[in-house]
């Protein structure tokens, strides 16, 4: 995969957790998860996890089922029970004011793995990665055809992806699309009720056709309603290369899956933490882009070979 870099983020205000050095092998980590079934998500989780614990510190994990309101709580949570950091995955970090603000006041660095920044947020991972699959797709349609985007607006990298996806669609009259909202939990089964449903209303239109899918758990549905329809003439894109994406590349079922490097990304979150505790007010606030991997099917076996997990 590409390497990851760190890039100083736009000026932002100042934060306020305290400036003592803390020791590396006695610290307690929070963390609030988007959803404990994105794949993609708890894999980086783990990897957050599993690094944190190999240098002896606690961590806390909280499900907050994609519900803001149960992120902003489960960081209140964790500001109580005094955690050195708090990480929080894929939520809009613009819209947890409150519960960065409860972590500001308990002296609490906050963290966003694909959050994006916001003030209050010490270090976030963009993990948004769009334009590549977007081009792909452009490319294999030639610019024209009818589509169905399946996204989730409240995670902040499906927005991106959605965003990349109307600018491409406003930018070519030729594109037909429908935007259809998924629902989490429940992303596989919303994303196949909606294919279907679009599949009926467009069965007199032109192709070629596509579906751009926000992640691949919810692309799953979109390939099972496929196949429940009899339509082998629908490329379907996404991302995070999961491994049923990936075996989806492989039979044929899924055109791409973008993979961002989120093992590299939860890996730069939980290392930096004890030079955000070390540095406190003057930490100045960054973001950083992990690298990809476009998996298609001409690189497919390679991919598998060398992440056989």
């Amino acid at each position: 995969m590409n390497c990851t870099k760190l890039i100083g983020a736009a000026a932002l205000i100042g934060l306020s957790f305290t400036s003592a050095a803390v020791a590396q092998d006695d610290l307690s980590i929070g963390i609030v998860t988007f959803s404990s079934s994105d794949v993609d998500t708890n894999q980086m989780i783990d990897t957050m996890t599993e690094a944190a614990t190999l240098q002896g510190w606690s961590v806390e994990t909280l499900n907050a089922n994609g519900d803001p309101s149960q992120a902003i709580t489960a960081m209140k949570q964790l500001a109580t029970k005094g955690v050195d950091a708090i990480i929080v995955t894929v939520f809009d970090s613009t819209g947890l004011a409150a519960g960065i603000a409860a972590a500001e006041e308990a002296n609490i660095p906050v963290l966003s793995a694909g959050g994006g920044m916001a003030p209050g947020i010490a270090l976030s991972a963009s993990t948004g990665a769009a334009d590549p699959l977007v081009a792909l797709m452009l490319e294999d349609i030639g610019n024209a055809g009818t589509l169905l985007d399946l996204s989730y607006h409240p995670g902040v990298p499906c927005r991106e992806r959605a965003d990349a996806f109307d600018a491409a669609v406003a930018a070519n009259p030729a594109l037909k699309a429908t935007t259809h909202e998924i629902t989490i939990p429940g992303a596989a089964e919303s994303s196949q009720a909606a294919t279907s449903a679009w599949l009926t209303a467009t069965a007199g239109d032109e192709g070629p056709f596509a579906i751009f899918n926000c992640y691949d758990d919810n692309a799953m549905g979109a390939i099972a309603a496929l196949k429940q329809n009899g339509r082998d003439d629908v490329l379907v894109y996404s991302f995070n290369a999961t491994a049923p994406a990936v075996q989806a590349v492989k039979d044929g079922s899924m055109r791409a899956t973008l993979g961002v490097d989120l093992t590299s990304a939860g890996q730069i979150l939980v290392d930096t933490i004890p030079e955000i505790l070390a540095a406190g007010e003057a930490w100045e606030p960054k973001y950083f882009i992990p690298g990809y991997t476009m998996v298609t099917k001409d690189n497919v076996d390679a991919f598998m070979a060398e992440n056989p997990q």
